[in-house]
């Protein structure tokens, strides 16, 4: 069984942070800057072949094509496939000009992101086609640059991903806090609730001590003065005495009589009583109290149908949650139960009384409903009150009372 008052709650979305992302997915700011600072430094290492081969007007061709096919990788506006394609085009043509082949530790930096398997290698390809090109050393070197940019992208790999688990537990942590801080409010406000229903009850008990005992003794205390009075009629002084001692007694009678009132009407809280039938219940009940007043005759009807409604739903019907809802309007008070059975027992009309613990069969009369049902429908003309049941996604008993007839 659980409860819940009523109240706005603000749920947050659950964000996938987990670190296997996809691997052209939006980038955080520091990733982003991660990855500008490696690519950085594989031009750095790439612009150290200058040594080794002769500069010519290919070469800077070349530079400039190998930045800008790494730079629309870091464009995220810009489809996949292109991205994709432009890698793809730019190790083909390295193939045909060995030249561009200086810049592919640049662009297999790109591939190793990329998802496709094939696509993540074939940065291979034209180190092995530049064979009939470059020596040796040219080859060795370029071969250390990839094996360079292979490794950093690891690396940053590796950062993020630690950054994506960190923050993770720093939100999961963080939504933990943040449910025990709302336990400890509930178990609050629970308890607060069990002291009040305590301290009610404690002046229900004090009251009826006071009526049954001190009420009691007033009254016999007043009717033998006034029993004495009649024995002692002649004796003048003696009857002033004992009227003087009446009506002190009369005083106190009326006096305790209104504080006996006075801790009635404290002793009954309509709230109260409804948090506490929704604790008790066998389903799940959402509390939901909008009324600033009700009179006693009223709170009390409020609960003994609600006591009713929830005590017959979880015992003749499948539902699972129940919603008891109190509303206060400018002309009159409102109340509505209504459960989540799969049943429609407003339609059938013997299922209904069967529900509200009243057997039958189908021969019988088609307009009499349950014990249960009909009990209620009398408690709210006791008060000059609406009274409807009908089926909404659920058996739902509806109540309005209006306060001129109250």
């Amino acid at each position: 069984m659980s409860f819940a008052h009523v109240h706005d709650k603000c749920h947050k979305p659950n964000v996938n942070l987990s670190p296997g992302r996809q691997p052209h997915a939006k980038l955080s700011y520091n990733e982003h800057m991660e990855r500008m600072v490696d690519k950085g430094i594989i031009f750095l290492v790439c612009g150290a072949v200058l040594f080794i081969i002769p500069q010519t007007t290919a070469f800077i061709v070349a530079l400039l094509l190998a930045l800008t096919v790494s730079a629309l990788q870091e464009i995220s506006s810009v489809p996949k496939p292109l991205r994709a394609a432009g890698l793809f085009a730019y190790l083909v043509a390295s193939l045909v000009f060995p030249v561009l082949t200086t810049f592919v530790p640049l662009i297999a930096y790109d591939c190793c992101r990329a998802k496709n398997w094939l696509l993540r290698l074939c940065w291979v390809m034209p180190l092995l086609g530049a064979l009939r090109e470059y020596d040796f050393p040219v080859l060795l070197f370029l071969a250390v640059a990839c094996l360079i940019s292979t490794v950093l992208f690891w690396r940053t790999t590796q950062v993020e991903k630690e950054r994506l688990n960190y923050t993770k537990l720093r939100d999961e942590l963080r939504e933990l806090s943040l449910t025990l801080e709302q336990k400890n409010r509930d178990l609050q406000e629970k308890q607060g609730f069990e002291v009040q229903l305590a301290t009610l009850a404690e002046r229900g008990r004090i009251a009826r001590e006071i009526h049954d005992n001190v009420g009691h003794l007033l009254t016999r205390s007043v009717l033998q003065i006034e029993a004495a009075q009649v024995v002692h009629a002649g004796d003048e002084a003696l009857t002033r005495e004992l009227g003087q001692i009446s009506t002190t007694l009369h005083e106190a009678f009326d006096t305790v009589r209104a504080s006996v009132h006075d801790l009635h009407d404290d002793a009954f809280d309509p709230y109260a009583q409804l948090y506490a039938i929704a604790q008790e219940s066998l389903l799940s009940v959402r509390l939901e109290y909008q009324a600033e007043e009700i009179p006693e005759a009223v709170g009390h009807g409020f609960v003994a149908i609600v006591k009713e409604a929830l005590a017959n739903t979880a015992k003749h019907s499948d539902a699972t949650q129940a919603r008891v809802s109190v509303t206060e309007y400018p002309a009159f008070w409102q109340l509505v139960v209504h459960d989540d059975g799969g049943t429609n027992p407003f339609n059938d009309k013997i299922e209904r009384g069967n529900r509200f613990g009243v057997s039958g069969s189908r021969q019988g009369d088609q307009n009499s409903g349950g014990i249960g049902l009909a009990t209620m429908e009398e408690r709210v003309r006791s008060l000059g009150g609406i009274f409807r049941t009908d089926y909404d996604k659920g058996f739902r008993v509806f109540v309005s009372v209006h306060k001129e007839q109250v």
